[in-house]
């Protein structure tokens, strides 16, 4: 920056801050700047230094303590760019730099930003015991997200109901396993009821897009399975969820 009288008056004046910079390198803060209104030919006083305007130490010669440059002090808070996010998406920094602008991405949803928003009133989970409460106090650090919530009893009755049905396939099964190829088990039998709850059958499976049931190796274990957790446990566990 040019060292004129218009610049020293700016920063005794508080409009510009910063740095002089000296011939020999050295640096001086602006704030160490001052002036001797009764000296005419040096009246710019810099760190007990007397200088002219054009910031000479010495009219005769270049002095190494001539003033040769400021360096302005960037007020951070006047150059701050201010940017309105939308709802949903973040700054993708990586790309930004790449860039050398701003660029915004998709925010990834997680199952955590899924409970904060189903969970911020009553929520239900299962206790130690497999009894299911409710509660209406919302925890922010730790209960929200926690894998056995649900936004209804009636999730969590389905669930438990489909486990116990895991449960009692495994025993009856006895180690058992179905066939299994790369698009999914087949050679299984499973349970089924109707949308009205008025009928429970079951069938054999020949494809994949039923394998997120409980199978069965044959139709009379799954046949007892209905008789060993009765009708009402049987339609909760086939209950779709998630609706």
């Amino acid at each position: 920056m040019k060292i004129n009288k218009q610049l020293f008056e700016d920063v005794l004046s508080g409009k510009l801050k910063g740095t002089f910079v000296l011939r020999n390198g050295d640096k001086v803060k602006s704030r160490k700047l001052s002036i001797d209104i009764n000296a005419d030919t040096y009246p710019i006083v810099l760190k007990g230094s007397c200088y002219t305007y054009q910031g000479e130490f010495n009219l005769i010669r270049n002095s190494h303590l001539d003033i040769v440059n400021f360096i302005p002090e960037i007020n951070m808070k006047e150059n701050e760019l201010t940017i309105e996010i939308p709802k949903g998406k973040i700054v993708d920094w990586e790309e930004s730099k790449k860039q050398n602008k701003i660029v915004l991405k998709n925010k990834q949803l997680t199952y955590n930003d899924v409970c904060k928003k189903l969970f911020k009133n009553e929520y239900f989970y299962i206790g130690a015991t497999g009894t299911i409460y409710s509660s209406s106090v919302f925890d922010s650090h730790s209960r929200h997200y926690c894998a056995n919530n649900a936004t209804t009893e009636h999730q969590l009755k389905c669930i438990l109901a489909k486990n116990k049905l895991a449960t009692v396939a495994k025993y009856l099964n006895d180690g058992w396993k179905p066939s299994k190829t790369d698009f999914g088990y087949f050679n299984a039998w499973v349970l089924f009821a109707t949308p009205n709850k008025d009928f429970i059958g079951y069938k054999k499976i020949d494809n994949c897009t039923e394998n997120s049931n409980v199978l069965f190796k044959s139709k009379e274990l799954a046949v007892q399975a209905i008789e060993i957790l009765g009708e009402e446990t049987i339609e909760l566990a086939l209950e779709p969820l998630g609706l």
